[in-house]
């Protein structure tokens, strides 16, 4: 067996909150032949397995049984690059951000905005990921899957993932039957910067390059945002929540300056506005808090468990239902 297998394995380097759980078996995926041996390690012996990225998205609340492995797979190609559009192929375990700054190398446009999100490009489909008003379905062709029953790859078309706000069926009916191993991204030299989210003078020049725009969001992101490494966090820890226009119009005659984006005939509101507005920013509570810099995101300063951070999720939902009436989801996928 060329696969290391680890037991009783600390994940606490596996999580960008820093919480030190453990899980019953532990292996890295390196290559599909690793994956193919994977599963049929854990088929023989019935338990659970658990494929995660960086986990920059996961709140880890407790040890895991079963396997956790980490997908590591590498690899990235530009294919048809001589045509206006191209294809981006991107290994699963390659890292997000970097897999942007190639893009944006190669001066093709629709990933930009998607600059300085953590996490890996396996990921990013299963929560759909977005920003400054893309997500990664706008220019996702098709995904990889490694299929658990038959144990054959094959390439799910973007329709077929069914993405919404944050979600896909990677999160829901695919979550223990597919595992990504590699996206495709369609990505265009014409100019077509998504600027709606910007202010109006963030740019010199109305078209600003894919590297212009890049380096824009990433900058504004290092503002805003802690990093991982420095201070424990998953970035945005609440979804922006959507609202009919009907509770639009009664918020927005309480709070004229009420943050919030059109979405067809709904409204979707900026959470670390509401986060904001009822006082939380920059509050400790028992070893986390609420990030100083951006209500949205929730950090850990010393806790080795998730209890107080549960604790205070749960807080700002029963404090933003109360004063606002309107309901708050966790972003970060709960695990363990």
């Amino acid at each position: 067996m060329s696969l290391s297998i680890f037991t009783d394995h600390s994940l606490k380097n596996y999580n960008s909150f820093g919480f030190d759980y453990r899980a019953e078996y532990f292996s890295v995926i390196n290559s599909i032949d690793d994956l193919i041996e994977l599963v049929a390690w854990v088929d023989v012996r019935q338990c659970s397995l658990s494929v995660i990225g960086e986990g920059s998205n996961l709140l880890i609340q407790g040890d895991v049984d079963g396997m956790v492995a980490i997908n590591a797979l590498k690899g990235k190609a530009f294919i048809n690059q001589d045509n206006d559009e191209c294809l981006f192929e991107i290994a699963a375990g390659e890292n997000w951000h970097d897999s942007v700054y190639s893009s944006v190398q190669e001066n093709l446009y629709g990933i930009e905005n998607l600059a300085l999100i953590p996490g890996s490009a396996g990921a990013a489909p299963v929560q759909n990921i977005g920003a400054y008003g893309v997500e990664i379905k706008d220019t996702l062709k098709e995904v990889q899957v490694f299929h658990r029953d038959s144990r054959t790859l094959s390439w799910v078309a973007a329709e077929e993932c069914h993405f919404s706000y944050r979600e896909s069926r990677f999160k829901s009916e695919w979550k223990n039957s597919h595992i990504i191993t590699a996206i495709r991204l369609v990505l265009t030299k014409r100019v077509t910067p998504q600027l709606g989210y910007f202010q109006e003078n963030a740019f010199a020049s109305k078209q600003p390059s894919p590297l212009q725009v890049f380096e824009k969001v990433s900058s504004i992101r290092r503002s805003k945002l802690p990093d991982p490494k420095q201070l424990g966090n998953a970035g945005s820890f609440f979804k922006n929540p959507i609202i009919s226009d009907e509770i639009h119009t009664k918020l927005k005659k309480v709070y004229p300056n009420l943050v919030s984006y059109a979405q067809g005939n709904c409204w979707k509101l900026a959470a670390g506005w509401l986060i904001d507005r009822a006082g939380w920013k920059g509050r400790s509570f028992e070893g986390v808090g609420v990030y100083e810099k951006q209500a949205l995101v929730l950090v850990n300063y010393s806790e080795v468990k998730a209890d107080n951070l549960v604790a205070l999720q749960n807080l700002i939902i029963a404090d933003i239902k109360e004063k606002f009436g309107v309901e708050l989801e966790r972003e970060p996928i709960l695990f363990g």
